[in-house]
């Protein structure tokens, strides 16, 4: 399980988290979901200590993160964050070995092990035949699966993912996220898009300006009066073959005032 309580965080003179609480417990998959600037990423990096709150706590499994080291933490939180496109050459396989490092001694090389669980980890995001490309040459499709494989050859308890499904088409948001919820692991996910947040996670939290909205299952927080004050615009919900489906539409612009004559002339009758 992954407990965070009383998360307080102030950057740049700015407070950024306002006493966030939230639990991901054991197997599920839980979205953080709110508009740009929410603290969305801020509450990710927090829970991998990335990021030090000036209050509050972040604790895995009954240990607090901050009591933990820098590879105690890799061993137990995998990590799938926005990292910028690279043109270093190197390959997929290199990229899915790098999960191994937390198990195994600084400097030393690579075991047997750490290749059958790299290998494994691309069998199961089936991208063993892109073993030999290099990572430059991915389209963003597949760049995912390849981090989600390093995390699985991570083989740690606890997945974050930060917005996963950025700019890739829809056939490879959900392929993505249908890996993520196929794991066995406790996952914590940003995620933009609300309709992929209510088909694949099991609770919501919902963040706006760094404070707690309203947290739960997809059902209750995924509501329009919940959702409209805070996206600032009409959402509207169906259900289609038992599924939850959201739609949104700007907000009707109030009638405009007539325009006032600054020189009016004398009254009439008329």
């Amino acid at each position: 399980m992954l407990h965070a309580s009383g998360i307080h965080l102030a950057r740049g003179g700015r407070t950024v988290l306002h006493d966030v609480d939230l639990t991901a417990r054991t197997g599920q998959v839980v979205g953080v979901i709110g508009p740009n600037g929410s603290g969305k990423t801020t509450l990710l990096r927090t829970l991998y200590d990335a990021l030090t709150p000036q209050a509050g706590a972040v604790v895995v499994d009954g240990t607090p993160v901050r009591d933990l080291s820098r590879q105690e933490v890799a061993r137990r939180v995998a990590v799938v964050a926005q990292e910028p496109e690279s043109e270093l050459p190197i390959t997929v396989l290199e990229t899915v070995m790098l999960g191994r490092l937390p198990h195994r001694p600084a400097l030393a090389r690579p075991r047997p092990g750490d290749h059958a669980a790299a290998h494994a980890a691309l069998d199961h995001v089936r991208a063993r035949h892109l073993a030999g490309r290099l990572v430059s040459r991915l389209s963003g499709g597949e760049r995912q699966r390849v981090l989600v494989a390093r995390a699985i050859a991570q083989d740690a308890g606890h997945l974050l993912l930060d917005e996963p499904t950025n700019h890739l088409d829809i056939r490879f948001q959900h392929e993505i996220l249908q890996l993520v919820r196929g794991l066995a692991a406790t996952t914590v996910v940003t995620l933009h898009d609300l309709n992929l947040a209510a088909h694949y996670c099991d609770a919501v939290l919902l963040l706006d300006a760094g404070r707690v909205v309203a947290a739960g299952p997809p059902a209750e927080v995924l509501a329009p009066a919940v959702l409209a004050p805070v996206y600032g615009v009409a959402v509207h919900r169906t259900e289609l073959d038992g599924r939850l489906h959201l739609l949104f539409s700007p907000d009707p612009c109030p009638p405009a005032e007539p325009p006032t004559d600054p020189h009016p002339g004398p009254e009439t009758d008329t």
